[in-house]
Protein backbone atom coordinates (compact mmCIF):
# COMPACT_ATOMS: atom_id res chain seq x y z
CA UNK A 1 0.00 0.00 0.00
CA UNK A 2 2.80 2.41 0.92
CA UNK A 3 4.50 1.79 -2.43
CA UNK A 4 1.26 2.57 -4.27
CA UNK A 5 0.85 5.82 -2.32
CA UNK A 6 4.38 6.90 -3.27
CA UNK A 7 3.87 6.40 -7.01
CA UNK A 8 2.56 9.92 -7.41
CA UNK A 9 5.52 11.55 -5.71
CA UNK A 10 8.30 9.60 -7.46
CA UNK A 11 9.41 11.41 -10.67
CA UNK A 12 8.67 9.59 -13.91
CA UNK A 13 11.45 9.96 -16.50
CA UNK A 14 9.22 9.86 -19.57
CA UNK A 15 10.11 9.66 -23.24
CA UNK A 16 8.30 11.62 -25.90
CA UNK A 17 6.97 8.41 -27.52
CA UNK A 18 5.73 6.75 -24.31
CA UNK A 19 2.10 5.66 -24.56
CA UNK A 20 1.32 7.00 -21.10
CA UNK A 21 2.56 9.66 -18.70
CA UNK A 22 2.04 9.56 -14.92
CA UNK A 23 -0.20 11.84 -12.89
CA UNK A 24 1.99 13.83 -10.46
CA UNK A 25 -0.23 13.23 -7.42
CA UNK A 26 -2.04 9.92 -7.89
CA UNK A 27 0.53 8.14 -10.06
CA UNK A 28 -2.28 7.15 -12.44
CA UNK A 29 -1.48 6.50 -16.11
CA UNK A 30 -2.46 9.41 -18.38
CA UNK A 31 -2.61 9.18 -22.16
CA UNK A 32 0.40 10.96 -23.70
CA UNK A 33 -0.88 13.85 -25.87
CA UNK A 34 2.49 14.06 -27.64
CA UNK A 35 1.70 10.87 -29.57
CA UNK A 36 -0.67 12.78 -31.85
CA UNK A 37 1.82 13.78 -34.55
CA UNK A 38 -0.88 15.40 -36.70
CA UNK A 39 -1.79 18.12 -34.21
CA UNK A 40 -0.85 21.66 -35.16
CA UNK A 41 -1.79 23.33 -31.87
CA UNK A 42 0.29 23.69 -28.69
CA UNK A 43 0.12 20.93 -26.09
CA UNK A 44 -0.93 22.15 -22.66
CA UNK A 45 0.54 20.66 -19.47
CA UNK A 46 0.13 21.69 -15.86
CA UNK A 47 3.56 22.65 -14.52
CA UNK A 48 3.39 19.84 -11.94
CA UNK A 49 2.60 17.30 -14.69
CA UNK A 50 5.39 18.60 -16.94
CA UNK A 51 7.98 18.55 -14.14
CA UNK A 52 6.88 15.21 -12.66
CA UNK A 53 7.35 13.45 -16.01
CA UNK A 54 10.75 15.13 -16.60
CA UNK A 55 9.53 16.40 -19.97
CA UNK A 56 12.00 19.25 -20.33
CA UNK A 57 14.76 16.80 -21.26
CA UNK A 58 12.48 14.60 -23.40
CA UNK A 59 11.17 17.62 -25.33
CA UNK A 60 14.50 19.22 -26.14
CA UNK A 61 13.38 19.82 -29.75
CA UNK A 62 10.17 21.61 -28.69
CA UNK A 63 9.68 25.19 -27.53
CA UNK A 64 8.25 25.08 -24.01
CA UNK A 65 6.75 28.22 -22.52
CA UNK A 66 5.64 28.55 -18.89
CA UNK A 67 2.76 30.94 -18.31
CA UNK A 68 0.50 31.83 -15.38
CA UNK A 69 -3.24 31.10 -15.36
CA UNK A 70 -4.01 34.72 -16.24
CA UNK A 71 -1.44 34.61 -19.05
CA UNK A 72 -2.93 31.41 -20.45
CA UNK A 73 -6.41 32.96 -20.41
CA UNK A 74 -5.06 36.04 -22.17
CA UNK A 75 -3.54 33.87 -24.91
CA UNK A 76 -6.44 31.49 -25.43
CA UNK A 77 -9.69 33.30 -24.65
CA UNK A 78 -11.75 35.01 -27.30
CA UNK A 79 -14.88 36.76 -25.96
CA UNK A 80 -16.71 36.39 -29.27
CA UNK A 81 -16.44 32.60 -29.47
CA UNK A 82 -17.63 30.03 -26.89
CA UNK A 83 -14.61 28.40 -25.30
CA UNK A 84 -13.71 24.73 -25.17
CA UNK A 85 -10.35 23.17 -24.24
CA UNK A 86 -9.53 22.28 -27.85
CA UNK A 87 -10.75 25.52 -29.42
CA UNK A 88 -8.91 27.51 -26.76
CA UNK A 89 -5.63 25.84 -27.64
CA UNK A 90 -6.27 26.46 -31.33
CA UNK A 91 -6.53 30.16 -30.52
CA UNK A 92 -3.30 30.18 -28.50
CA UNK A 93 -1.47 32.74 -30.61
CA UNK A 94 2.18 32.85 -29.61
CA UNK A 95 2.41 36.31 -31.08
CA UNK A 96 0.33 37.52 -28.11
CA UNK A 97 3.07 36.60 -25.66
CA UNK A 98 4.62 40.07 -25.84
CA UNK A 99 1.33 41.62 -24.68
CA UNK A 100 0.71 39.36 -21.68
CA UNK A 101 -0.06 41.16 -18.40
CA UNK A 102 1.89 38.54 -16.43
CA UNK A 103 5.34 36.95 -16.43
CA UNK A 104 6.24 33.97 -18.60
CA UNK A 105 9.27 31.76 -19.18
CA UNK A 106 10.80 30.19 -22.26
CA UNK A 107 13.96 28.20 -22.96
CA UNK A 108 16.73 29.17 -25.36
CA UNK A 109 18.92 26.29 -26.60
CA UNK A 110 22.40 27.19 -27.87
CA UNK A 111 25.65 25.44 -28.70
CA UNK A 112 28.76 27.62 -28.58
CA UNK A 113 30.71 25.37 -30.94
CA UNK A 114 28.31 26.38 -33.75
CA UNK A 115 29.31 30.04 -33.48
CA UNK A 116 30.66 31.58 -36.66
CA UNK A 117 32.34 34.96 -36.62
CA UNK A 118 30.36 37.37 -38.84
CA UNK A 119 32.19 38.18 -42.08
CA UNK A 120 31.98 41.89 -41.43
CA UNK A 121 32.64 41.75 -37.70
CA UNK A 122 34.04 44.88 -36.18
CA UNK A 123 37.78 44.79 -35.68
CA UNK A 124 37.71 45.65 -32.00
CA UNK A 125 36.18 42.79 -29.98
CA UNK A 126 33.53 43.43 -27.36
CA UNK A 127 35.08 43.92 -23.95
CA UNK A 128 34.38 40.93 -21.64
CA UNK A 129 33.34 43.32 -18.87
CA UNK A 130 31.60 46.67 -18.89
CA UNK A 131 30.14 49.06 -16.37
CA UNK A 132 26.85 47.17 -16.68
CA UNK A 133 28.02 43.58 -16.37
CA UNK A 134 29.75 40.68 -18.12
CA UNK A 135 29.63 39.88 -21.84
CA UNK A 136 29.35 36.15 -22.58
CA UNK A 137 31.68 35.21 -25.44
CA UNK A 138 29.96 33.81 -28.56
CA UNK A 139 26.56 34.02 -26.87
CA UNK A 140 27.23 37.77 -26.84
CA UNK A 141 24.71 38.90 -24.29
CA UNK A 142 25.68 41.25 -21.50
CA UNK A 143 24.38 40.18 -18.08
CA UNK A 144 24.75 41.29 -14.50
CA UNK A 145 23.82 39.90 -11.09
CA UNK A 146 20.31 41.22 -10.54
CA UNK A 147 20.55 40.90 -6.75
CA UNK A 148 23.65 43.10 -6.64
CA UNK A 149 21.69 45.78 -8.49
CA UNK A 150 18.65 45.43 -6.22
CA UNK A 151 16.54 43.95 -9.02
CA UNK A 152 15.76 40.53 -7.57
CA UNK A 153 17.43 37.19 -8.21
CA UNK A 154 19.04 35.74 -11.33
CA UNK A 155 20.99 37.43 -14.11
CA UNK A 156 19.52 40.49 -15.81
CA UNK A 157 20.14 40.89 -19.54
CA UNK A 158 21.58 44.35 -20.16
CA UNK A 159 22.34 44.11 -23.89
CA UNK A 160 22.23 41.71 -26.84
CA UNK A 161 25.15 41.96 -29.28
CA UNK A 162 25.69 40.12 -32.57
CA UNK A 163 26.22 36.46 -31.67
CA UNK A 164 24.35 33.23 -30.97
CA UNK A 165 21.47 34.90 -29.13
CA UNK A 166 21.05 37.45 -31.93
CA UNK A 167 20.85 34.55 -34.40
CA UNK A 168 18.29 32.85 -32.13
CA UNK A 169 16.26 36.07 -32.05
CA UNK A 170 16.11 36.26 -35.82
CA UNK A 171 15.12 32.59 -36.07
CA UNK A 172 12.55 32.72 -33.25
CA UNK A 173 10.93 36.18 -33.44
CA UNK A 174 8.27 35.32 -30.86
CA UNK A 175 10.82 34.04 -28.32
CA UNK A 176 13.42 36.77 -28.57
CA UNK A 177 15.80 37.50 -25.71
CA UNK A 178 15.70 41.21 -24.89
CA UNK A 179 17.36 43.65 -22.50
CA UNK A 180 15.58 43.63 -19.08
CA UNK A 181 14.83 39.88 -19.39
CA UNK A 182 16.05 37.66 -16.55
CA UNK A 183 18.09 34.47 -16.93
CA UNK A 184 16.73 32.19 -14.19
CA UNK A 185 18.40 28.87 -15.05
CA UNK A 186 21.33 27.72 -17.17
CA UNK A 187 21.40 23.95 -17.61
CA UNK A 188 21.01 22.79 -13.98
CA UNK A 189 22.36 25.95 -12.35
CA UNK A 190 19.94 28.39 -10.72
CA UNK A 191 22.14 30.65 -8.58
CA UNK A 192 23.66 33.76 -10.17
CA UNK A 193 27.30 32.68 -9.82
CA UNK A 194 26.61 29.14 -11.04
CA UNK A 195 24.66 30.41 -14.05
CA UNK A 196 27.40 32.86 -14.94
CA UNK A 197 30.07 30.15 -14.77
CA UNK A 198 27.93 27.84 -16.92
CA UNK A 199 27.43 30.58 -19.51
CA UNK A 200 31.14 31.34 -19.62
CA UNK A 201 32.47 27.77 -19.59
CA UNK A 202 29.74 25.54 -21.05
CA UNK A 203 29.24 24.59 -24.69
CA UNK A 204 25.68 23.21 -24.78
CA UNK A 205 23.43 25.72 -23.03
CA UNK A 206 19.75 25.51 -22.08
CA UNK A 207 18.90 28.98 -20.85
CA UNK A 208 15.58 29.61 -19.10
CA UNK A 209 14.54 33.22 -19.67
CA UNK A 210 11.83 34.97 -17.67
CA UNK A 211 10.10 38.08 -18.94
CA UNK A 212 8.16 40.37 -16.64
CA UNK A 213 5.27 42.52 -17.90
CA UNK A 214 6.24 46.11 -18.80
CA UNK A 215 5.06 47.63 -15.53
CA UNK A 216 7.15 45.12 -13.52
CA UNK A 217 10.47 45.15 -15.34
CA UNK A 218 12.28 45.63 -12.06
CA UNK A 219 10.93 42.33 -10.72
CA UNK A 220 11.31 38.71 -11.74
CA UNK A 221 7.62 38.05 -11.15
CA UNK A 222 6.40 34.47 -10.83
CA UNK A 223 5.28 31.75 -13.21
CA UNK A 224 3.51 28.75 -11.76
CA UNK A 225 0.54 27.46 -13.70
CA UNK A 226 0.93 25.85 -17.11
CA UNK A 227 3.44 24.85 -19.78
CA UNK A 228 2.63 25.23 -23.48
CA UNK A 229 4.69 22.91 -25.66
CA UNK A 230 5.07 23.94 -29.30
CA UNK A 231 6.82 21.67 -31.85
Amino acid sequence: MADDENLGSKPNKANIDDEFLRHPHSGAFVRNPLLDKSRSVPVLFQVSEFDHNCLEEAMADWHCIKVSESGLREMTTSPAVPSSPQSSLQRAALSRLRDLPSSYEFVVVLKKSTFQQPKHARRRPIEPKSANGVVIEKVNIEVRDAAAAGLGAGLRVEAVHEGLVAVWNRTHPVLQVRPTDFVVRVNEKKDAQGMLEELLQGDSLKIAVRRAPPERLGSRGSVESATLAVP
